[in-house]
């Protein structure tokens, strides 16, 4: 065999190598880099009859939450959409309107308590909800709920509360206080208690109080205050 032929071979060799080489390296890099999609264990529902403190008005606000889990974490889970197709309602959530709730580095409960009807006056229909998250790849997780509007009357009286310097004050039945920061997102909940409700030193633009009827399943939200 000639010198030549034997070189010519040789290059050829390392060429096939070369290229083998660089094609496991990508293979190890892009399964390195892909993306884990989010996915969903649990859901939580409910339908709550809710009183604007400024208009004297009612309307019906879903709550939807479900946890959810991502092996990438969790910080980029920044949208869910709730759809139902019979009646072709579709809510996108995201930004100040979807609260998120952390728990370690790869799960979260995450969702909204104001899920409203487009025409505030409407109620919600019961029949099946889809829910999809999406995280900031594009990756979803997907799931449904069948949701049972069951809210008949309302309360003759709602519940009031009062801001004062020590703290605040509920008059009425409420199990809750929820605080509304200044941009409009969710900024945390207080046990309600006989005399001043004490939020540790926090301020909030707005507040809302709630309470869960058993007997009748669904829940009451009054405000803003």
């Amino acid at each position: 065999m000639s010198l030549e032929l034997m070189q010519s071979r040789w290059r050829m060799r390392n060429s096939i190598l070369n290229k083998l080489v660089l094609l496991l390296c990508l293979t190890l890099i892009l399964g390195s880099c892909s993306e884990s999609a989010p996915k969903i264990s649990q859901t939580f529902w409910q339908i709550n009859l809710m009183h604007d403190q400024n208009t004297g008005k009612n309307s019906q606000a879903l709550t939807i939450f479900v946890m959810a889990s991502d092996d990438d974490g969790v910080d980029d889970m920044d949208k869910m959409y709730v759809i139902n197709d019979e009646h072709q309602l579709y809510w996108e959530i995201s930004g100040k309107d979807l609260r998120l709730e952390k728990y370690g580095e790869n799960e979260l409960w995450m969702g909204s308590n104001f899920i409203t009807m487009p025409v505030p006056e409407d109620a919600l229909p019961s029949g099946t909800y889809r829910i999809m998250l999406l995280d900031s790849s594009g990756e979803r997780a997907k799931t449904s709920v069948v949701i049972n509007n069951n809210i008949k009357g309302a309360p003759d009286k709602w519940p009031t509360l009062t801001k004062g310097g020590e703290g605040l004050r509920v008059d009425g039945k409420a199990e809750y206080i929820w605080g509304i920061q200044s941009d409009g997102t969710f900024g945390g909940e207080f046990q309600v208690v006989p005399g001043v409700v004490n939020t540790g030193g926090k301020r909030f633009s707005s507040y809302y109080l709630y309470s869960y009827l058993p007997d009748k399943g669904y829940g009451l939200i009054s405000g803003p205050f």
